[in-house]
């Protein structure tokens, strides 16, 4: 339908969708979505909307102001914005814009990674027009009055929020970064029955260790030390399941030497110690 907010324009679209109780506790959902014409009068000023905003700037500006920081946004730019803080945007000159309200299931997980990853709730993205084409398919689905049901709309939002999280402008700089973090997780997962250090893992890659630390959990979403831990965590499960080998040489075959270390390790992790992990069935 059209839009009829200040500062929209003719041929603007504006669509409301009201979740059902299950789909609020166990989906993503969508409140509303559209495409804005807009002008120098379009004015957003809220304390909580109790939603998501993820928006695709096709012309124009786009200022946005959120936890006391200003982004503008600039043509080819996406925003994630939390709505459930108070908030403002407005169009600098005549501005287009595709949008969607969303909420739902562990949105919030993904909107704190997007905006940790990208530096910021407005950036621009290899994904962008990616990100504006599923958001087409939604507002084109309300115009033709046939939005999906909501588990597959659901669907249709977490492919955006995914995208969204896998999105990074690729240079040769972030290429060499990948083949770095590929050769460290080679490295651990060759050398995790050993005493391996941080140290080990940065110099076996030339990097520095804080910024390895950094660009490893940036790319894989947790650290190195973790990620080691985990292997090692894997493949005690393994040998919990396929022998008979006691407990402590466990441990030390995956590379620990003091077995409450890796008692503790594990039951932290897998939430059940590891003799009960071997009693526990699958």
């Amino acid at each position: 339908m059209l839009g009829h907010e200040k500062g929209t324009c003719s041929g603007s679209d504006l669509y409301f969708s009201t979740p059902s109780a299950a789909a609020t506790r166990m989906l993503f959902y969508m409140t509303a979505c559209g495409y804005y014409f807009t002008n120098y009068d379009y004015l957003i000023e809220r304390e909580n909307n109790h939603n998501f905003l993820i928006f695709y700037i096709s012309s124009g500006r786009l200022s946005v102001t959120s936890g006391g920081r200003t982004i503008v946004a600039e043509p080819g730019q996406v925003g994630f914005l939390d709505c459930h803080t108070p908030h403002e945007y407005h169009t600098i000159g005549h501005t287009e814009f595709w949008w969607l309200h969303l909420d739902g299931s562990n949105t919030r997980q993904f909107y704190d990674a997007v905006t940790e990853r990208n530096g910021g709730f407005v950036f621009p993205s290899a994904a962008a027009q990616a990100v504006q084409q599923m958001i087409y398919e939604i507002v084109s689905a309300c115009r033709t009055d046939q939005l999906p049901h909501e588990a597959k709309l659901s669907n249709m939002l977490y492919q955006i929020l995914t995208t969204l999280l896998g999105s990074e402008d690729v240079s040769d700089n972030q290429n060499a970064q990948t083949g770095n973090i590929e050769a460290a997780v080679q490295y651990i997962k060759d050398h995790y029955s050993e005493r391996i250090s941080l140290e080990d893992i940065a110099n076996y890659v030339n990097i520095s260790q804080f910024h390895f630390a950094r660009v490893f959990k940036k790319s894989c979403g947790y650290s190195p030390h973790e990620f080691l831990i985990l292997t090692r965590i894997n493949h005690a499960k393994h040998l919990l399941k396929t022998t008979a080998l006691p407990i402590k040489v466990i441990a030390q075959m995956v590379g620990y030497q003091n077995i409450t270390t890796f008692t503790n390790a594990f039951s932290n992790r897998v939430g059940l110690s590891p003799s009960a992990f071997r009693k526990y069935p699958i």
